[in-house]
């Protein structure tokens, strides 16, 4: 681990990088051109913006450059009696550059997120991993929920 590596919350300042990570987690091998990449850039900076306090990303930073992303979408359940409050959270886009994997900074990302899970009151997390991944996540105190069902939108 890079000791010089700093876990951080993101800000939209850090847009513009995020942007990069997220075209690289989403569309793997294909280099954005220039118009798309500022474009997406701004997409992303909008959408953090009007997130507010109901999304947190947390970074890998190294020398000031990116090199690693969480993020935690964050929502509140129907209230029960007696359990106003059932605060919720889907861990999302957990994504380490290849050059660093390997060296702890997505497990140090994952911890860092679900600590703010804890600080924020989030009861329950959940997160939709590849097989290849689980055991990573179980790792981490994640376990697999069988009656977890989905459904893509026809």
């Amino acid at each position: 681990m890079p000791s010089d590596l700093v876990i951080r919350q993101a800000t939209l300042a850090d847009a513009p990088a995020l942007s990069a990570l997220r075209w690289r987690w989403a569309q793997p091998g294909r280099t954005p051109g220039a118009g798309e990449a500022q474009e997406f850039a701004a997409t992303l900076a909008g959408w953090m913006d009007a997130q507010g306090d109901r999304s947190v990303c947390q970074v890998a930073d190294l020398d000031g450059d990116l090199v690693g992303m969480a993020w935690l979408a964050l929502f509140d359940r129907v209230p029960n009696p007696g359990d106003a409050v059932r605060r919720s959270g889907d861990v999302q886009s957990v994504f380490v550059v290849p050059e660093h994997q390997g060296r702890g900074i997505g497990q140090r990302l994952v911890e860092s997120l679900c600590a703010a899970a804890d600080d924020l009151g989030v009861r329950k997390l959940t997160l939709d991993s590849r097989d290849s991944v689980m055991p990573f996540y179980e790792r981490l105190g994640f376990t697999a929920q069988g009656t977890m069902m989905t459904r893509a939108r026809p």
